[in-house]
Protein backbone atom coordinates (compact mmCIF):
# COMPACT_ATOMS: atom_id res chain seq x y z
CA UNK A 1 0.00 0.00 0.00
CA UNK A 2 1.45 3.46 -0.89
CA UNK A 3 2.54 5.57 2.07
CA UNK A 4 -0.23 8.16 1.72
CA UNK A 5 -2.92 5.49 1.58
CA UNK A 6 -1.53 3.93 4.76
CA UNK A 7 -1.42 7.33 6.46
CA UNK A 8 -5.01 8.05 5.39
CA UNK A 9 -6.04 4.72 6.89
CA UNK A 10 -4.11 5.54 10.08
CA UNK A 11 -5.90 8.93 10.34
CA UNK A 12 -9.31 7.30 9.90
CA UNK A 13 -8.63 4.58 12.47
CA UNK A 14 -7.10 7.06 14.90
CA UNK A 15 -10.05 9.44 14.70
CA UNK A 16 -12.33 6.50 15.46
CA UNK A 17 -10.59 6.30 18.87
CA UNK A 18 -11.62 9.84 19.88
CA UNK A 19 -13.36 9.82 23.25
CA UNK A 20 -12.40 6.22 24.00
CA UNK A 21 -10.17 4.81 26.77
CA UNK A 22 -6.82 3.67 25.34
CA UNK A 23 -4.03 1.95 27.26
CA UNK A 24 -0.64 1.65 25.52
CA UNK A 25 1.63 0.69 28.43
CA UNK A 26 1.40 -0.67 31.93
CA UNK A 27 1.99 1.30 35.11
CA UNK A 28 5.59 1.47 36.24
CA UNK A 29 4.63 2.70 39.72
CA UNK A 30 1.30 2.13 41.47
CA UNK A 31 2.52 3.33 44.85
CA UNK A 32 4.52 6.40 45.85
CA UNK A 33 7.03 4.39 47.86
CA UNK A 34 10.23 5.98 49.13
CA UNK A 35 12.24 3.97 46.60
CA UNK A 36 9.96 4.90 43.68
CA UNK A 37 10.05 8.59 44.63
CA UNK A 38 13.85 8.58 44.97
CA UNK A 39 14.25 6.70 41.67
CA UNK A 40 12.07 9.23 39.86
CA UNK A 41 13.66 12.29 41.48
CA UNK A 42 17.14 11.09 40.54
CA UNK A 43 15.88 10.41 37.01
CA UNK A 44 14.81 14.04 36.54
CA UNK A 45 17.82 15.58 38.33
CA UNK A 46 15.70 16.87 41.24
CA UNK A 47 17.42 16.73 44.65
CA UNK A 48 14.71 18.52 46.65
CA UNK A 49 15.00 17.18 50.24
CA UNK A 50 11.22 17.18 50.53
CA UNK A 51 11.26 14.16 48.20
CA UNK A 52 14.48 12.53 49.43
CA UNK A 53 15.31 13.26 53.08
CA UNK A 54 12.93 11.68 55.61
CA UNK A 55 14.34 13.66 58.55
CA UNK A 56 14.03 16.96 56.70
CA UNK A 57 10.55 16.16 55.36
CA UNK A 58 9.25 15.17 58.83
CA UNK A 59 9.97 18.71 60.00
CA UNK A 60 7.86 20.34 57.28
CA UNK A 61 4.12 20.99 57.30
CA UNK A 62 3.72 17.77 55.29
CA UNK A 63 5.28 15.74 58.16
CA UNK A 64 6.84 13.30 55.74
CA UNK A 65 8.29 12.66 52.30
CA UNK A 66 6.25 13.90 49.34
CA UNK A 67 6.35 12.83 45.70
CA UNK A 68 7.46 15.37 43.08
CA UNK A 69 4.39 16.63 41.19
CA UNK A 70 5.65 15.09 37.94
CA UNK A 71 5.96 11.66 39.62
CA UNK A 72 2.53 10.80 38.19
CA UNK A 73 3.94 10.37 34.69
CA UNK A 74 5.65 7.23 35.99
CA UNK A 75 2.26 5.89 37.09
CA UNK A 76 0.89 6.27 33.57
CA UNK A 77 2.66 7.83 30.61
CA UNK A 78 0.42 10.73 29.43
CA UNK A 79 0.95 10.29 25.69
CA UNK A 80 -0.92 8.19 23.11
CA UNK A 81 0.23 7.40 19.58
CA UNK A 82 -2.99 6.71 17.68
CA UNK A 83 -4.26 3.56 16.00
CA UNK A 84 -2.05 0.47 16.43
CA UNK A 85 -0.89 -0.06 12.86
CA UNK A 86 2.44 0.06 11.06
CA UNK A 87 2.78 3.41 9.34
CA UNK A 88 5.86 5.46 8.26
CA UNK A 89 5.45 8.34 10.71
CA UNK A 90 7.86 10.17 12.99
CA UNK A 91 6.70 11.09 16.47
CA UNK A 92 7.39 14.28 18.43
CA UNK A 93 5.68 15.34 21.67
CA UNK A 94 4.46 18.90 21.31
CA UNK A 95 3.43 19.66 24.88
CA UNK A 96 2.36 18.32 28.26
CA UNK A 97 0.05 20.00 30.79
CA UNK A 98 -0.97 18.85 34.27
CA UNK A 99 -3.60 20.19 36.64
CA UNK A 100 -3.13 18.94 40.21
CA UNK A 101 -5.91 18.66 42.79
CA UNK A 102 -4.05 17.01 45.66
CA UNK A 103 -0.44 16.42 46.70
CA UNK A 104 0.92 12.87 46.82
CA UNK A 105 2.60 11.73 50.02
CA UNK A 106 4.84 8.72 50.50
CA UNK A 107 2.81 5.52 50.64
CA UNK A 108 -0.10 6.78 48.51
CA UNK A 109 -1.45 4.12 46.16
CA UNK A 110 -2.29 5.40 42.69
CA UNK A 111 -4.16 4.30 39.58
CA UNK A 112 -4.77 6.01 36.27
CA UNK A 113 -6.72 5.86 33.02
CA UNK A 114 -5.97 7.42 29.64
CA UNK A 115 -8.49 8.58 27.05
CA UNK A 116 -7.81 9.77 23.51
CA UNK A 117 -9.57 13.11 23.71
CA UNK A 118 -9.14 14.22 20.12
CA UNK A 119 -7.16 13.81 16.91
CA UNK A 120 -6.96 16.12 13.91
CA UNK A 121 -4.79 16.95 10.92
CA UNK A 122 -3.05 20.23 10.06
CA UNK A 123 -0.68 21.26 7.27
CA UNK A 124 2.31 23.41 8.18
CA UNK A 125 3.85 26.22 6.12
CA UNK A 126 6.16 23.76 4.39
CA UNK A 127 3.20 21.69 3.24
CA UNK A 128 3.94 18.84 5.65
CA UNK A 129 0.92 17.00 7.00
CA UNK A 130 0.85 16.95 10.82
CA UNK A 131 -1.35 14.55 12.75
CA UNK A 132 -2.17 15.71 16.27
CA UNK A 133 -3.23 13.16 18.90
CA UNK A 134 -4.50 14.60 22.20
CA UNK A 135 -4.58 12.34 25.24
CA UNK A 136 -5.98 12.92 28.73
CA UNK A 137 -4.84 10.94 31.77
CA UNK A 138 -6.68 11.00 35.08
CA UNK A 139 -4.92 9.88 38.26
CA UNK A 140 -6.68 8.74 41.46
CA UNK A 141 -5.46 7.86 44.96
CA UNK A 142 -6.63 4.91 47.07
CA UNK A 143 -9.59 6.97 48.33
CA UNK A 144 -10.79 7.37 44.72
CA UNK A 145 -10.03 11.07 44.86
CA UNK A 146 -8.75 12.70 41.68
CA UNK A 147 -5.13 13.69 42.26
CA UNK A 148 -4.45 15.22 38.85
CA UNK A 149 -5.30 15.28 35.16
CA UNK A 150 -2.70 15.42 32.43
CA UNK A 151 -3.05 16.43 28.79
CA UNK A 152 -0.46 15.30 26.24
CA UNK A 153 -0.05 16.32 22.61
CA UNK A 154 1.62 13.90 20.20
CA UNK A 155 2.49 15.16 16.71
CA UNK A 156 3.09 12.59 13.99
CA UNK A 157 4.34 13.34 10.49
CA UNK A 158 5.59 11.44 7.45
CA UNK A 159 9.16 10.20 7.73
CA UNK A 160 10.72 10.86 4.32
CA UNK A 161 13.73 8.57 4.13
CA UNK A 162 16.67 10.11 5.98
CA UNK A 163 15.52 13.71 5.50
CA UNK A 164 16.29 15.58 8.71
CA UNK A 165 13.37 17.11 10.54
CA UNK A 166 15.87 19.12 12.55
CA UNK A 167 19.44 19.80 11.47
CA UNK A 168 22.19 21.13 13.71
CA UNK A 169 25.58 19.72 14.71
CA UNK A 170 26.06 18.36 18.21
CA UNK A 171 27.57 21.04 20.46
CA UNK A 172 31.10 20.69 21.86
CA UNK A 173 31.89 23.02 24.76
CA UNK A 174 35.18 24.70 25.58
CA UNK A 175 36.64 25.24 29.06
CA UNK A 176 35.06 28.66 29.52
CA UNK A 177 31.64 27.32 28.61
CA UNK A 178 31.97 24.42 31.04
CA UNK A 179 33.02 26.89 33.75
CA UNK A 180 29.79 28.80 33.10
CA UNK A 181 27.80 25.57 33.30
CA UNK A 182 29.44 24.63 36.61
CA UNK A 183 28.74 28.09 38.02
CA UNK A 184 25.07 27.67 37.14
CA UNK A 185 24.99 24.23 38.76
CA UNK A 186 26.51 25.60 41.96
CA UNK A 187 24.08 28.54 42.07
CA UNK A 188 20.93 26.41 41.96
CA UNK A 189 18.94 26.69 45.21
CA UNK A 190 16.05 24.99 47.02
CA UNK A 191 13.76 27.41 48.87
CA UNK A 192 12.49 24.65 51.17
CA UNK A 193 11.53 25.96 54.59
CA UNK A 194 11.99 29.60 53.57
CA UNK A 195 8.30 30.35 53.16
CA UNK A 196 7.31 32.33 50.07
CA UNK A 197 4.05 34.09 50.90
CA UNK A 198 1.49 35.39 48.42
CA UNK A 199 2.02 38.97 49.63
CA UNK A 200 5.77 38.72 48.98
CA UNK A 201 5.34 38.15 45.24
CA UNK A 202 4.72 40.88 42.68
CA UNK A 203 3.95 40.86 38.97
CA UNK A 204 7.26 41.28 37.17
CA UNK A 205 9.30 39.30 39.71
CA UNK A 206 11.86 37.06 38.01
CA UNK A 207 12.69 33.54 39.13
CA UNK A 208 16.35 32.51 39.45
CA UNK A 209 17.56 30.93 36.21
CA UNK A 210 17.99 27.16 36.07
CA UNK A 211 20.26 25.24 33.69
CA UNK A 212 19.64 21.70 32.48
CA UNK A 213 22.07 19.80 30.28
CA UNK A 214 24.32 19.19 28.48
CA UNK A 215 22.05 16.30 27.55
CA UNK A 216 23.85 12.95 27.65
CA UNK A 217 22.97 9.30 27.25
CA UNK A 218 23.21 9.03 31.05
CA UNK A 219 20.41 11.58 31.46
CA UNK A 220 18.13 9.59 29.19
CA UNK A 221 18.96 6.24 30.80
CA UNK A 222 18.22 7.74 34.24
CA UNK A 223 14.95 9.19 32.92
CA UNK A 224 13.84 5.84 31.49
CA UNK A 225 14.72 4.12 34.76
CA UNK A 226 12.76 6.64 36.85
CA UNK A 227 9.79 6.97 34.51
CA UNK A 228 9.60 3.28 33.67
CA UNK A 229 11.34 1.47 30.80
CA UNK A 230 9.23 2.00 27.70
CA UNK A 231 10.63 -0.99 25.84
CA UNK A 232 11.78 -4.52 26.39
CA UNK A 233 14.72 -6.17 24.67
CA UNK A 234 15.07 -9.44 22.80
CA UNK A 235 12.22 -11.84 22.15
CA UNK A 236 9.74 -10.15 24.51
CA UNK A 237 10.40 -6.76 22.98
CA UNK A 238 9.97 -8.05 19.44
CA UNK A 239 6.70 -9.82 20.24
CA UNK A 240 5.39 -6.74 22.07
CA UNK A 241 5.95 -4.67 18.94
CA UNK A 242 3.93 -7.10 16.84
CA UNK A 243 0.98 -6.18 19.06
CA UNK A 244 1.72 -2.43 18.84
CA UNK A 245 3.25 -1.72 15.42
CA UNK A 246 2.55 2.01 15.79
CA UNK A 247 5.38 2.04 18.36
CA UNK A 248 7.88 0.32 16.06
CA UNK A 249 10.53 1.58 13.67
CA UNK A 250 12.85 -0.36 11.36
CA UNK A 251 15.91 1.63 12.17
CA UNK A 252 18.96 -0.55 12.51
CA UNK A 253 19.96 -0.69 8.83
CA UNK A 254 22.69 -3.25 9.41
CA UNK A 255 20.08 -5.69 10.76
CA UNK A 256 16.71 -4.41 9.56
CA UNK A 257 15.05 -5.48 12.82
CA UNK A 258 12.11 -3.59 14.31
CA UNK A 259 12.74 -1.84 17.62
CA UNK A 260 10.70 0.37 19.92
CA UNK A 261 10.79 3.98 18.71
CA UNK A 262 11.80 5.12 22.22
CA UNK A 263 15.30 3.83 21.53
CA UNK A 264 15.88 6.71 19.12
CA UNK A 265 16.39 8.94 22.19
CA UNK A 266 19.52 7.00 23.15
CA UNK A 267 21.08 5.89 19.86
CA UNK A 268 22.85 8.00 17.21
CA UNK A 269 22.07 5.45 14.50
CA UNK A 270 18.36 5.37 15.30
CA UNK A 271 18.14 9.13 15.73
CA UNK A 272 19.68 9.82 12.31
CA UNK A 273 17.29 7.34 10.75
CA UNK A 274 14.37 9.27 12.27
CA UNK A 275 15.54 12.61 10.94
CA UNK A 276 17.53 13.95 13.91
CA UNK A 277 21.24 14.83 14.06
CA UNK A 278 21.65 12.92 17.33
CA UNK A 279 19.74 11.43 20.29
CA UNK A 280 17.13 13.82 21.60
CA UNK A 281 15.01 14.30 24.70
CA UNK A 282 11.50 13.04 25.19
CA UNK A 283 8.75 15.68 25.57
CA UNK A 284 7.48 14.18 28.81
CA UNK A 285 11.07 14.19 30.06
CA UNK A 286 11.24 17.91 29.23
CA UNK A 287 8.06 18.48 31.26
CA UNK A 288 9.47 16.55 34.22
CA UNK A 289 12.82 18.35 33.97
CA UNK A 290 11.14 21.76 34.06
CA UNK A 291 9.00 20.92 37.11
CA UNK A 292 11.88 21.41 39.63
CA UNK A 293 12.31 24.92 38.29
CA UNK A 294 8.97 25.82 39.89
CA UNK A 295 9.09 23.58 42.98
CA UNK A 296 12.59 24.85 43.86
CA UNK A 297 11.26 28.42 43.82
CA UNK A 298 7.88 28.05 45.50
CA UNK A 299 8.97 26.38 48.76
CA UNK A 300 7.56 23.51 50.81
CA UNK A 301 4.24 25.10 51.79
CA UNK A 302 3.11 26.17 48.33
CA UNK A 303 1.11 23.97 45.94
CA UNK A 304 1.81 23.58 42.23
CA UNK A 305 -1.66 23.83 40.69
CA UNK A 306 -0.83 23.75 36.98
CA UNK A 307 2.21 23.28 34.77
CA UNK A 308 2.27 23.49 30.98
CA UNK A 309 5.45 22.81 29.03
CA UNK A 310 5.60 23.18 25.26
CA UNK A 311 8.52 21.77 23.27
CA UNK A 312 9.54 24.41 20.73
CA UNK A 313 12.83 22.79 19.71
CA UNK A 314 14.08 19.24 20.33
CA UNK A 315 16.86 19.07 22.89
CA UNK A 316 19.48 17.00 21.08
CA UNK A 317 22.54 15.28 22.52
CA UNK A 318 24.87 17.85 24.09
CA UNK A 319 22.30 20.64 24.36
CA UNK A 320 21.82 22.85 27.39
CA UNK A 321 18.67 24.82 28.15
CA UNK A 322 18.62 27.94 30.33
CA UNK A 323 15.20 28.26 31.95
CA UNK A 324 13.85 31.64 33.02
CA UNK A 325 10.55 32.61 34.61
CA UNK A 326 8.58 35.74 35.36
CA UNK A 327 5.48 36.29 37.49
CA UNK A 328 2.87 37.64 35.06
CA UNK A 329 -0.39 37.43 37.06
CA UNK A 330 -1.70 37.39 40.63
CA UNK A 331 -5.16 36.08 41.56
CA UNK A 332 -6.19 37.50 44.93
CA UNK A 333 -9.28 35.30 45.28
CA UNK A 334 -7.43 32.05 44.59
CA UNK A 335 -4.15 33.21 46.19
CA UNK A 336 -2.31 32.00 43.10
CA UNK A 337 0.40 33.44 40.90
CA UNK A 338 1.05 32.62 37.27
CA UNK A 339 4.63 32.24 36.06
CA UNK A 340 5.60 32.43 32.40
CA UNK A 341 8.45 30.02 31.57
CA UNK A 342 10.95 30.16 28.73
CA UNK A 343 13.94 27.98 27.95
CA UNK A 344 16.71 29.01 25.56
CA UNK A 345 19.33 26.59 24.25
CA UNK A 346 23.03 27.28 23.67
CA UNK A 347 22.27 28.35 20.09
CA UNK A 348 19.97 31.13 21.32
CA UNK A 349 16.85 29.31 20.11
CA UNK A 350 13.63 29.28 22.11
CA UNK A 351 13.48 25.58 22.99
CA UNK A 352 10.83 25.57 25.73
CA UNK A 353 7.79 27.69 26.46
CA UNK A 354 5.15 27.28 29.12
CA UNK A 355 3.55 28.47 32.31
CA UNK A 356 2.85 27.46 35.88
CA UNK A 357 0.17 28.36 38.39
CA UNK A 358 1.22 28.18 42.06
CA UNK A 359 -0.96 28.57 45.13
CA UNK A 360 1.05 30.34 47.85
CA UNK A 361 0.39 30.52 51.60
CA UNK A 362 -0.84 33.74 53.19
Amino acid sequence: MPNQARIDEFIEKTQALNGRPVREREAWNNEASADAIRHFAYGIDDDNPLWLDAEYASGTSHQGIMAPPAFLVSVLYPILHGAPMEVPLSSLIGGVEFEWEKPVSQGTRLRAESVQKDSFVKTNKAGRQLIFIISECTYWNEADEVVARGIGTMIRTLQEGNTLLYERPVKKYDEAEFAEIETAYQAEERRGGEKRRFADVSVGDELPAMLRGPLTIGDMVAWNAGNGPSYKAGRRGYLDLKKAPHNAVVLIPQIGIQVKNSQQHEDFNLASGRGMPGPFDNGVMRFAWVSPYITNWMGDDAFLKNLYVQVRRPMIYGDTIWHKGEVVEKNEAERTVKVEITGTNQEGELATAGSAVVRLPE
